[in-house]
């Protein structure tokens, strides 16, 4: 309807074809239900993705080849922006137009890859 799957995050996010206030009320409340019904899934995402983190260290606590070692760090900096990232949008209320930029986040992964 109004979501769409970030796989990146591993969650529904709102993809509204107009703004939410120009939406009519029936609409605008069954957008309600279902993002309190993805936003309940969020602190299983997060939990999910700090058990990768751990895992992660455990892996580098294993390694000797520094090369390794980095790839891993930049894997868990990674997952770390994805807990940011669904931190802030557990927060999100449509209702209030309180909608993260949605191309701030990839702007920040684009200019990490290039530094």
């Amino acid at each position: 309807m109004s979501f769409k799957l970030d796989p990146r995050l591993g969650i529904e996010l709102p993809d509204f074809e107009r703004p939410y206030e120009e939406l009519e009320p029936r609409e605008q409340e069954e957008i309600l239900v279902q993002w309190e019904q993805i936003r309940a899934k969020i602190p299983d995402q997060i939990v999910h993705f700090e058990h990768v983190i751990e895992d992660l260290l455990q892996e580098v606590h294993k390694e000797e080849d520094w090369d390794v070692i980095s790839a891993y760090f930049a894997d868990i900096a990674d997952y770390a922006s994805r807990i940011h990232e669904l931190n802030t949008w557990r927060r999100v209320d449509p209702a209030l137009g309180a909608l993260p930029a949605q191309g701030h986040a990839q702007e920040h992964r684009d200019r990490e890859k290039t530094t």
